[in-house]
């Protein structure tokens, strides 16, 4: 223990061999979405131990560049959600990065419902567009914050976020807004 935390290993098993420790009680990210993803890697890793076989575990990786890709996401209106990195955190890390915005205003479905008030962020590579985060202050922004979470971890650029059909009137087209420069 560790000020009130059990301390666990990149597979969340404790000092303990065979005892595992996900969600609040590690202290490592507060949210019920990354316990059950913390849940999922120790079930592989044990899964694997149990083989014998740890190249066999689909998730026998690291976990901590998977908790970077964890959801924020605060349900309020509009919901706010982000995921990846700040523009700030980027050009901290000695990243080339830009970011593109647009304003809720310019999304049709966001003016049909009366919810305008807002935005969307996406974060990239200046000179590869590869997306490496975003934040929504919109509405449905923790509906849609997951494809930027896949954006990421597949490291696609904005022109790939960019040529997916999305539906007419959606909110998720502010998605197809925001990565068209």
């Amino acid at each position: 223990m560790e000020r009130g935390r059990i301390l666990t290993d990149e597979h969340f098993q404790t000092s303990i061999s065979g005892i595992y420790a996900i969600g609040d009680v590690n202290g490592k990210l507060q949210l019920a979405h990354a316990a059950t993803a913390q849940g999922l890697h120790a079930v592989h890793h044990i899964a694997a131990r149990s083989t014998s076989d740890t190249n066999s575990c689909s998730v026998s990786r690291s976990v901590d560049p998977i908790l970077d890709l964890v959801p924020s996401c605060i349900y309020a209106t509009p919901e706010i959600a982000s995921v990846g990195l700040t523009l700030d955190q980027a050009k901290e890390q000695g990243l080339a990065a830009k970011s593109h915005k647009i304003l809720s205003s310019a999304n049709g479905k966001s003016v049909l419902s009366l919810q305008e008030r807002g935005f969307m962020k996406v974060i990239y590579l200046e000179e590869t567009h590869v997306i490496i985060g975003a934040q929504l202050l919109c509405a449905r922004a923790t509906d849609m914050i997951s494809e930027f979470a896949v954006a990421i971890a597949q490291k696609l650029t904005l022109e790939e976020m960019a040529s997916v059909i999305r539906p007419h009137p959606s909110f998720s087209e502010m998605i197809t807004q925001v990565t068209t420069l």
